[in-house]
């Protein structure tokens, strides 16, 4: 709980200072990105007060760099908040001296090529149990990939229809992920990112 107050009272000034940089591109930084991995690693395990305003930290981070960030409207084209926290406690288990806000602007130079460069149509996906929202950008991108692969025969046209969920289907097949034909973060992570 010691690091509650530092983190309460910095993120505010961080994310009102976003814009702010020195001549040479440099900004001081304020709030749960001063904290190393190792504190991340320990206030996760524990589900900590901490841990929730890190999530928070993370997402008025990456809310600053959609809006100053040339040609991006958001840098998760598909990306929760858990993978997210997932990708920097994975970092952060074998490195826990790195700082949050080093590991974080790593995973997302990781993500710049795919963002969403503008507004675009949400396209809405259930399955019996789960719903999710992609762009239609995303549902493009998961339709070209999966014509690459040989999955997809139909149409690029950003709508989720039998034919993508049927390509999915193979795809999940392919690596050995159950066969839901559902768009869930751990799929589209491999069909975007992996071989």
């Amino acid at each position: 709980m010691k690091y509650l107050l530092p983190i309460v009272t910095c993120v505010f000034i961080y994310v009102a200072n976003a814009s702010a940089t020195d001549h040479a591109g440099k900004f001081a930084m304020k709030g749960a990105g001063l904290l190393p991995c190792s504190v991340y690693i320990t206030e996760r395990e524990s589900e900590s007060k901490v841990y929730y305003l890190i999530g928070g930290w993370i997402e008025g981070y990456m809310s600053a760099y959609n809006k100053h960030t040339a040609d991006t409207f958001d840098i998760t084209s598909f990306e929760s908040l858990e993978l997210m926290l997932l990708l920097i406690k994975n970092h952060c288990e074998s490195h826990p001296s790195d700082r949050l806000h080093g590991v974080l602007d790593g995973v997302l130079v990781k993500l710049a090529p795919h963002r969403t460069l503008t507004e675009n149509e949400l396209v809405r996906v259930s399955d019996k149990e789960r719903k999710t929202s992609l762009y239609r950008d995303t549902v493009r991108r998961i339709q070209l990939e999966l014509t690459r692969r040989g999955l997809y025969k139909g149409e690029v046209d950003g709508r989720y229809n039998d034919g993508t969920k049927s390509a999915l289907i193979a795809f999940q097949s392919d690596i050995r992920f159950d066969k839901t034909g559902f768009p869930d973060q751990a799929t589209l992570w491999r069909l975007f990112r992996k071989e």
